[in-house]
């Protein structure tokens, strides 16, 4: 079952691009509201403003209206959908340019290598899904043996191996 990070960055992929280029303009209001308590001069009018507010914005987070995730879940995310063609958008409050410096390539051991016939192979990539050759090889894949996956040209994805390229292409 997807977890609520992986169904709410899906959710905003969907939405129209002219939304999600907004992203770092438009905020939710029961964001706004909050902030908006800070100019308000009566302390006590203040701290009601900030009751009000804190409650709305923890029922629209109670009620999934609003997600919120810390650093350390937006990299996971992005990790895990490595290797998917996606529209670049500034999702979270990136430009361009920052998310082209992340996750280039991801790195590890070979996991659940299985071979599917003519000389090509399936395995799975710990946190970034599974993955086929799109060509036969010669090198013996297997469980353990340590990889880089970078992106390549036009969208494509290599796997490196002891110094060699085999082209590869994320299935889920």
């Amino acid at each position: 079952m997807p977890n609520i990070t992986q169904v709410f960055l899906l959710a905003a992929l969907c939405a129209s691009p002219a939304l999600a280029a907004d992203t770092q303009t438009n905020r939710p209001k029961a964001y706004t509201d909050i902030l908006a308590c800070r100019a308000v001069a009566d302390a006590t009018a203040r701290l009601a403003c900030f009751d009000t507010a804190s409650k709305a914005l923890e029922d629209a987070t109670d009620n999934r209206q609003i997600v919120m995730l810390d650093q350390d879940d937006v990299r996971k995310t992005k990790k895990s959908l490595f290797g998917f063609s996606l529209p670049k958008i500034p999702f979270f409050g990136e430009s361009e340019e920052e998310q082209e410096a992340e996750f280039k390539q991801v790195e590890g051991q070979l996991t659940g290598v299985q071979s599917i016939g003519a000389g090509k192979y399936q395995f799975t990539v710990k946190d970034a899904g599974v993955w086929q050759t799109m060509e036969a090889t010669a090198v013996l894949l297997k469980d353990g043996k340590p990889f880089v996956i970078k992106r390549g040209a036009l969208g494509s994805f290599l796997l490196v191996m002891n110094g060699r390229g085999i082209r590869v292409k994320r299935v889920s």
